[in-house]
């Protein structure tokens, strides 16, 4: 039997067994967790180096993105300083362009948007850099630290508090007018007073673009007037029936008569072509709407052809039938988008036509196709998201619509498979019009081509953060009003594609910003022709070689004695 005494002793060995055994397991487990430590430290160190000098890179970048801005402004209105030689031949106009310089590079500057993107960026490394590590079961594991977390929430919300509060802020801006200073140009600007004012965009979402342009593209106005009127149709010589609206004005003989080219695939229909029209009825003008051809649902084409970008036969047909039905009213051509462009290329391919018209408009419209279309296709500012909406929504489903007249003769599968503009307009449009190349359409279509031939005044509209127009194509009207005596361009900071929505926190008002400045112009160009007209009336009648009225005013006196 086993003695007490051997029982201690052999349990003390196993006992002193297991103890060595878990100091080389503690041993272990201490090399293992230092070894962990120090991996762990070396990949932290890595990163957290990696996300500083991202920052920084991005720093750099945003930097160099506002000195390029600057240099761009300025290499802009410098080309333009030199073409026109306006040091040497008008010391005003010079001053004017360097003003404008000014206020463009203030305008290009990065505001609280580059700001936003600093605080994520940081609020990133952070989140990334403070991590906890815990020991467990002889492992290492890797937590997110709750107050970090935290802390890089807290960063994001007050990065975007400040941006929306910088936006709503700032989105009032004065529009900035180019024009060369003319006595003309001055007694036309003292009758445009929203043209001095900022323009007040509603202020949740009234500064962006995006918003405003998707807003009229899906809603319209805020208002839907309900407005009488008549239509009417005429036919072309290739047998395709054109529809317009005539709107008057229910108190008073009109003032005068407006003609009106609404945007790609609208009609007078739409909501904001009808705010304009209530518009205009208010300051007394008659309305005539020209419906693009295809655009109106409850009228089929009678021939195998849709509206083109820059086609201008059915303007100029309804501008020969306005004229003749009414010949002693004054009038005025109102472009809006793809209308816009219509309308200068209407008048300067063809001059002897700006007999008819004592001015014109142009809202929101491109100049050069080619240049357009060209941004269509990146990315930048979501442009090719809003070439396939557009060919969707304004182009397919035209032909869709019209399926029946146009079987046949186009591909039905090409057109159902295009995803922009340029696919669209290679399988219909190019052979619509009988072009041989998509360049060449564009090219005849582009109204930056004949833009410099129009001598009546014409006032030009765009917004800087439309999302449809690159602002390249805006260097047209600019360097056109610093040589044209009678072309006003207005650029505004925000109003996104058609809409200048004005008033209001949520709901905007009803009548947008554009329509009180066109009306407002519109009123200002009439009343300057007509002061134009009497002054050359009495002239001719005061002239000393009119003896037939020196013979009514004797015969006046001798009926007042």
């Amino acid at each position: 039997m086993e003695s007490v005494e051997d029982i201690w002793a052999r349990s003390s060995d196993i006992l002193r067994a297991q103890q060595e055994s878990l100091w080389a397991c503690k041993d272990g487990l201490i090399a293992q967790q230092e070894d962990f430590w120090a991996r762990s430290s070396e990949s932290l160190r890595a990163r957290r180096d990696d996300l500083l000098k991202m920052t920084s890179l991005s720093r750099d970048d945003l930097y160099k993105s506002q000195e390029t801005f600057r240099l761009r402004s300025s290499e802009l209105f410098a080309s333009i300083t030199e073409s026109l030689s306006l040091e040497q031949t008008d010391g005003s106009l010079s001053s004017v362009l360097y003003e404008r310089q000014r206020l463009l590079s203030d305008a290009l500057r990065l505001d609280l948007t580059s700001g936003l993107k600093i605080f994520i960026l940081f609020s990133l490394l952070y989140l990334g850099g403070y991590r906890s590590y815990t020991l467990s079961s002889g492992y290492l594991t890797e937590q997110y630290s709750s107050e970090a977390a935290d802390i890089s929430l807290l960063f994001l919300m007050i990065s975007v508090a400040a941006y929306l509060a910088h936006q709503v802020s700032s989105a009032a801006a004065k529009p900035v007018l180019f024009y060369k200073e003319s006595e003309w140009m001055d007694r036309l600007l003292e009758q445009c007073p929203s043209l001095f004012a900022p323009y007040k965009p509603t202020k949740l979402w009234g500064w962006s673009g995006h918003i405003q342009t998707a807003i009229l593209g899906k809603m319209g106005r805020s208002v839907n007037p309900l407005l009488p009127l008549v239509r009417r149709s005429f036919k072309l010589e290739d047998g395709a029936t054109v529809y317009y609206d005539t709107f008057d004005p229910l108190f008073e003989n009109p003032i005068a008569t407006v003609i009106v080219a609404p945007g790609i695939n609208n009609t007078s229909e739409k909501l904001y072509i009808k705010t304009f029209v209530r518009s205009c009825l208010a300051a007394g003008y008659r309305v005539v709407v020209l419906n693009h051809l295809g655009s109106l649902h409850d009228a089929p084409v009678t021939s195998p052809r849709i509206f083109g970008y820059g086609h201008t036969g059915e303007l100029a047909r309804l501008a020969e039938i306005v004229h003749e039905k009414y010949p002693s009213s004054l009038k005025i051509l109102v472009g809006f988008s793809m209308g816009g462009n219509i309308v200068t290329k209407y008048l300067g391919e063809e001059p002897e036509r700006q007999k008819m018209f004592v001015g014109a408009v142009s809202v929101c419209q491109g100049y050069d196709i080619i240049k357009n279309g060209e941004y269509m296709l990146r990315w930048n500012r979501l442009a090719r998201l809003y070439n396939w909406a557009i060919t969707n929504d304004a182009l397919k489903s035209t032909m869709k619509r019209h399926a029946k007249t146009m079987r046949g003769i186009y591909d039905q599968r090409k057109v159902a498979a295009s995803t922009c503009i340029q696919d669209f307009d290679a399988c219909v449009m190019r052979k619509m019009y009988k072009f041989k190349t998509l360049d060449d359409m564009y090219k005849e279509w582009s109204s930056s081509r004949y833009i410099e031939k129009v001598s009546i005044p014409l006032m030009t509209l765009n917004a800087l953060d439309d999302p449809v127009i690159s602002p390249v194509c805006n260097d047209i009207p600019i360097r056109l009003s610093c040589k044209n005596a009678k072309v006003l361009h207005v650029q505004t900071q925000c109003g996104g594609h058609l809409g200048f929505y004005t008033g209001g926190w949520i709901i905007p008002k009803g009548l947008s910003w554009m329509d009180t400045s066109i009306v407002e112009y519109m009123n200002a160009v009439l009343a300057l022709a007509k002061i134009q007209d009497d002054d050359s009336s009495c002239s001719s009648s005061y002239s000393s070689d009119s003896p037939e009225y020196v013979d009514e005013l004797e015969v006046e006196c001798q009926l007042l004695a």
